[in-house]
């Protein structure tokens, strides 16, 4: 069995989420914070500048 490893971010509304890190299709840095672009939605990361982000996605298991 598999374990699927998830990544935390919160929305505009303060709202923590957890996705699965394959389902982002894009991220950026805007004002200082890194954003991702999940199913057409902008979220905010929870935590983390671009480079912690970029290291963090690919240490996730595919």
């Amino acid at each position: 069995m598999e374990f699927m490893e998830f990544m935390e971010i919160k929305d505009n509304k303060g709202n923590r989420h957890y996705i699965n890190p394959s389902h982002i299709s894009a991220f950026c840095e805007t004002d200082g914070e890194c954003k991702i672009n999940l199913m057409g939605q902008d979220y905010m990361l929870a935590e983390g500048t671009m480079q912690d982000i970029k290291l963090r996605l690919t240490s996730f298991k595919h």
